[in-house]
């Protein structure tokens, strides 16, 4: 039995859904746990490019089954139209897919205060608006609808109302809110009538796969940069997406995962506002970004772009207790000539090697580089780790040192079977 965790290594976009797909392979359980509908996984199934948003991307192997923990925020409009799209394209999710009775549940209501309060904001935040803050707010304000509550149809329709008028009441909603909400109250009950059916003891379930001995995949969203306690507050998500999360967010506690794998890009990208060390804003920064198809599965927004920051990895390794780490990505810097790694920051004309002592003004921080030579040859296609160009493996190992840790998985493309493993 091996039970092992999948944590983004970066500000999410890492490429996890690609990993968790290879390695569900022989697994019987993928549960996720943390998030929302705000995280974007893709998987191609041989010329099949699915994008999954809630669903846990085991769903793509035959008799997995996908938790949706209870540290998710769950969006029942979301998740039949996701089920809807896999199935089209000719996937069996029944009784694959589980819901745990104490995730919450994201409303209209919910997505129309993320919305509101953004714009009210400027923007400062660059949430997805879908409804993910306000529904972490509401479950520890100790207000929230849950998975349990969908059992109910009258009681929840019940709540809906009261949660409607509580945000105008508070100012957060219009008072005409009421009729612009009418038509998704409508598809949200029949959604959340839907959803009900996969409601379970998901608690109960992973602890008896677990006693029995199986192969069970934990899956993280967004990345540890965006951790609410550990990432670059504010500019961070609502949950914690690093390690440290899954106990709370699946019931499972961590002395029970024998591996922890961190996936980071070979280089560096984030979605939305915030501090970004090794930004970079000239020909390469483009270029990454268009070799890589840098946009988000959520969103479509461009992504940032920049070089491999060793300090943000070193302390993503720390936080996670990373065990190894899966590369993704190294194809795109097959076309560089020359690579350059953050290995320290410079602030106040000091060297700064620990990324938690600057996280609370990294706007701050001037990145310090070391160049490594491009190989300027593809890695797309090889199967084994001897196999890459020289410059390709000096690269791999010059990561290894700065995060302390072994990378035993990389990704060459885009392709299922595009995967080294070491």
């Amino acid at each position: 039995m091996t039970i092992s965790a999948i944590i983004g290594g970066q500000w999410g976009d890492e490429g996890k859904g690609k990993i968790v797909d290879l390695l569900s392979k022989d697994t019987k359980i993928v549960a996720r746990y943390q998030g929302g509908a705000n995280a974007g996984h893709t998987v191609y199934h041989g010329d099949l490019k699915v994008v999954l948003h809630q669903i846990p991307s085991g769903i793509l192997r035959s008799g997995c089954h996908c938790i949706l923990g209870n540290g998710m925020v769950v969006d029942p409009i979301g998740l039949i139209e996701e089920i809807e799209m896999v199935e089209s394209h000719g996937f069996d999710t029944t009784g694959q897919i589980h819901v745990a009775m104490n995730a919450h549940i994201v409303t209209p209501v919910h997505k129309a205060v993320d919305v509101a309060t953004e714009a009210a904001n400027n923007n400062r935040i660059g949430t997805t608006g879908r409804g993910i803050g306000p529904t972490y707010v509401d479950k520890y304000d100790r207000v929230g609808i849950r998975g349990i509550d969908l059992l109910d149809a009258n009681r929840l329709r019940e709540k809906l109302a009261a949660k409607l008028e509580s945000a105008i009441q508070s100012g957060h909603l219009p008072q005409d809110a009421k009729d612009q909400l009418k038509e998704q109250f409508k598809t949200f009950m029949d959604c959340a009538t839907r959803v009900a059916l996969l409601v379970s003891d998901t608690f109960a379930l992973i602890h008896e796969f677990a006693e029995r001995g199986e192969n069970i995949l934990i899956e993280g969203a967004q990345g540890t940069l965006l951790d609410v306690d550990h990432g670059t507050y504010p500019f961070v998500t609502s949950s914690s997406a690093s390690s440290a999360g899954i106990s709370t967010g699946l019931g499972l506690p961590t002395t029970k995962v024998e591996k922890i794998i961190g996936l980071l890009k070979a280089y560096t990208t984030r979605v939305g506002t915030g501090p970004f060390p090794t930004e970079l804003f000239d020909d390469d920064g483009q270029k990454l970004r268009d070799l890589g198809q840098e946009y988000g599965a959520t969103t479509g927004r461009p992504r940032r772009c920049g070089w491999f920051d060793g300090v943000a990895g070193l302390y993503s390794a720390r936080v996670n207790g990373l065990t190894d780490v899966a590369l993704t990505k190294l194809d795109i810097l097959d076309h560089f000539e020359e690579i350059n790694v953050c290995v320290a920051y410079k602030v106040d004309g000091k060297e700064i090697k620990n990324m938690s002592e600057v996280l609370h003004r990294l706007e701050n921080v001037e990145p310090i580089y070391e160049s490594q030579k491009g190989w300027m040859s593809t890695t797309t296609g090889i199967e084994k780790f001897e196999e890459l160009p020289q410059a390709a493996q000096d690269y791999i190992s010059y990561l290894e040192g700065l995060m302390r840790t072994r990378i035993s998985i990389i990704s060459t493309g885009p392709g299922r079977d595009e995967i080294l493993l070491r």
